[in-house]
């Protein structure tokens, strides 16, 4: 083989390994990032125990009566809060901090009351 040959080679291998690495880099990068939301996923918002509870509450009867509701009309499985539940912000007050957070787990409770009550049948 010829040195010109050999050169081009390792020329076209090295900027391959570079833009690995520059992939792999980035992709950690994106790992961390994401990892920052973790808390989120626990439902750990800073937010007290008493105002979960009583977001997930709100979720699960609101859900649990959708559920009921979508059975005896023979509608498909839907458990996202849907209509006047979308906004799921339903028995939320200013004093119970931030409001996403209060969403997230009335979000939480509908699914779960829904998937109960609608199992159920």
């Amino acid at each position: 083989m010829s040195r010109a040959f050999l050169e081009a080679t390792m020329w076209r291998s090295s900027r391959m390994a570079g833009m690995v690495l520059a992939l792999a880099m980035a992709s950690g990068g994106v790992a961390l990032a994401q990892g920052g939301y973790q808390y989120y996923d626990r439902g750990d918002y800073g937010y007290s125990r008493e105002n979960t509870r009583i977001a997930r509450d709100f979720g699960y009867d609101d859900g649990s009566r959708v559920a009921r509701e979508d059975f005896a009309r023979r509608k498909p499985y839907d458990p996202y809060p849907r209509g006047k539940y979308a906004h799921a912000d339903r028995g939320y007050r200013r004093e119970f901090g931030d409001k996403y957070a209060y969403q997230d787990q009335y979000a939480r409770g509908y699914q779960a009351g829904y998937r109960r009550a609608f199992g159920r049948y």
